[in-house]
């Protein structure tokens, strides 16, 4: 008996069924063990010595010379392998490597932007799937245009789970099924190629992607439930690097199965997802599925749920093979998705208050920020400036899209008392914009630089448009721009009326000796002059970036005349290519 792994090999035989959970093949019989043995050996891909091994009546298999007496009609199960492999069912990580490096080779620089672009994206099947010979003759022999797009490959996990999608069984596909598991059944066989090509990228980036219904082991909750009131989320959701990055609903096959899943996920992700955690992703990717059905789509980062592409039919071995190829260029997208994901995903926790300097402490509350200063009147003392400035400021924000946004600025008394036995009084701002950092300002590219300039161009000027007085922000710097991704200049919490007389030796971060004016007060020119200052700590700017630069510091120029400066409206090349116009 057979008591070793073998290698199975592949099989030129379109007669032969492949069962992928045994694995073995299916021969009719026809002749005699003898005739059967030799007619195997010549369908046999492959050059050297090879083992045939024949199923006994007791479900084991034998070596083929071994006395086992043939059935006289139906079929006989056969395992084929050989010596000259190593050992193992052929999950080689070099195979896999080798396999995924054709079908991922070409690296996702940026990804599609309209439904239109995303369609192209998805269903172009250029790259070729890696199926064995015998599936290959399977679909060849019923359609040969089909076979072009497939790859003839030796036996990987890859190779294997996407045999095992493209020969699904009726009884997996739940074709004469009616409940919402038949659906889910053959949507998680195709998960596993996702899985396959996640476990052997050759980017260096691995995923590791999860599948859950609760999303557990993510930053942030994307999925709600439809109601509202319970803890039913959408079916199916793959998660990467605390992300979740594709959404699922199932359904029963129905007539009206589809539209029930497309309505159901719009309901379940209306709230979207926040740039805070997602960066610059624009969009995620969803699917709807009903009894043989599915179709793709996409989640705006506001909650809107368009659809993509047509309607697959599993059922159709042409519809499988797209449906391979999709997975594949999903897996190319969520490569570069991962790759830019804020570093921030993994520190930042929920409902957890988070210490920063001044008494100052933030907490997120998923798509709010709540930022309190614990002892206002002695910050307020301690910079000079009041509550009343801060709420001006906030209040000129709701109208400016370069601002950050609020839905409460209070200032409140709390039961402890100072040291003095006064009652304190707390500020707290609920933030209800949230966005990401950029990496560090000396090595973003210019075209980053030349948005992030404009957008506190216009968030100052717009502060400073404020009556009866003029409002500055007095900590404009490259850090305090938030994107969402768009760039807008957060943290008011050091506004001042204008003018502002800086008491002797006060400075904040990034100030110099041309911050102020010659009486020692911070003005809206002052504004202006610290976005100058910031601008030249980029380490890529553009002569006529360092021009700019000077002209802000220059004081000469107010913030809204700057925002439309001819700088900023001048195409700059971006890396790899294209350039950008603002």
């Amino acid at each position: 008996m057979v008591n070793r792994k073998v290698k199975y090999m592949l099989v030129n035989d379109s007669a032969a069924a492949w069962c992928e959970t045994a694995p073995y093949f299916l021969f009719s019989i026809t002749g005699t063990k003898q005739e059967l043995k030799e007619a195997l050996y010549a369908k046999v891909v492959h050059q050297g010595h090879a083992a045939l091994f024949l199923q006994d009546s007791e479900g084991d298999f034998a070596d083929w010379d071994e006395p086992i007496a043939l059935p006289t009609s139906g079929t006989v199960r056969v395992k084929v392998a050989t010596d000259t492999h190593p050992a193992g069912l052929g999950d080689t990580i070099a195979s896999d490597q080798q396999v995924a490096l054709q079908l991922l080779a070409n690296p996702v620089s940026q990804e599609p932007q309209g439904v239109a672009d995303l369609e192209a994206f998805l269903f172009h099947a250029s790259a070729r799937l890696p199926v064995s010979v015998q599936p290959f003759q399977l679909i060849k022999s019923a359609d040969p245009n089909l076979a072009d797009a497939l790859y003839l490959s030796g036996d990987c996990r890859i190779r294997r789970v996407v045999s095992a999608a493209l020969l699904l069984s009726d009884t997996v596909l739940g074709t004469g099924g009616s409940t919402e598991l038949d659906t889910t059944r053959w949507i998680m066989k195709f998960s596993e190629v996702l899985e396959a090509l996640d476990s052997a990228n050759p980017s260096g980036v691995q995923m590791l992607l999860q599948w859950n219904s609760s999303e557990k082991e993510v930053s942030y909750v994307v999925s709600k439930s439809a109601s509202g009131k319970g803890a039913a989320r959408v079916d199916t959701v793959a998660s990467a690097c605390r992300l979740s990055l594709l959404f699922g609903e199932d359904k029963v096959v129905g007539s009206r199965g589809l539209e029930e899943a497309w309505r159901d996920l719009q309901a379940k992700l209306a709230s979207g997802f926040p740039a805070l955690f997602y960066g610059q992703i624009p969009y995620l990717l969803v699917y709807a599925a009903a009894g043989v059905n599915i179709q793709f789509g996409r989640l705006l980062p506001l909650g809107q749920v368009e659809r993509v592409g047509r309607v697959l039919n599993v059922t159709l071995l042409a519809d499988r093979i797209l449906l391979c190829c999709v997975l594949v260029n999903i897996v190319r997208l969520l490569v570069l998705w991962v790759k830019h994901a804020p570093e921030i995903t993994d520190c930042v926790p929920f409902h957890k208050p988070m210490e920063r300097p001044h008494g100052t402490r933030i907490t997120l509350k998923g798509t709010s920020a709540v930022k309190e200063i614990s002892d206002s009147q002695a910050f307020f003392a301690e910079f000079g400036h009041s509550f009343e400035a801060i709420q001006a400021a906030h209040l000129r924000a709701q109208s400016c899209h370069s601002l950050v946004h609020h839905s409460c600025v209070e200032e409140v008394e709390v039961r402890k008392r100072g040291p003095d036995g006064a009652h304190m009084t707390k500020l707290r701002v609920v933030m209800t914009r949230l966005g990401y950092t950029q990496a560090s300002v000396g090595i973003v590219p210019e075209h980053v630089m030349q948005k992030a300039t404009q957008a506190c161009l216009l968030a100052c000027a717009c502060l400073h448009s404020a009556k009866p007085k003029a409002v500055c922000h007095c900590d404009v710097r490259f850090a305090n721009v938030l994107w969402d991704p768009e760039p807008f200049l957060a943290d008011l919490e050091f506004a001042h009326f204008s003018p502002w007389q800086v008491k002797q030796d006060f400075s904040l971060q990034d100030w110099d000796e041309g911050t102020l004016d010659d009486m020692g007060c911070y003005t809206p020119q002052s504004d202006t002059y610290q976005i100058g200052v910031m601008l030249l700590k980029s380490r890529h700017l553009s002569t006529d970036g360092l021009i700019f630069a000077q002209k802000l510091k220059s004081k000469t120029i107010k913030a809204v005349d700057a925002a439309e400066d001819p700088y900023l409206q001048t195409p700059i090349p971006m890396p790899g290519g294209g350039t950008h116009i603002h």
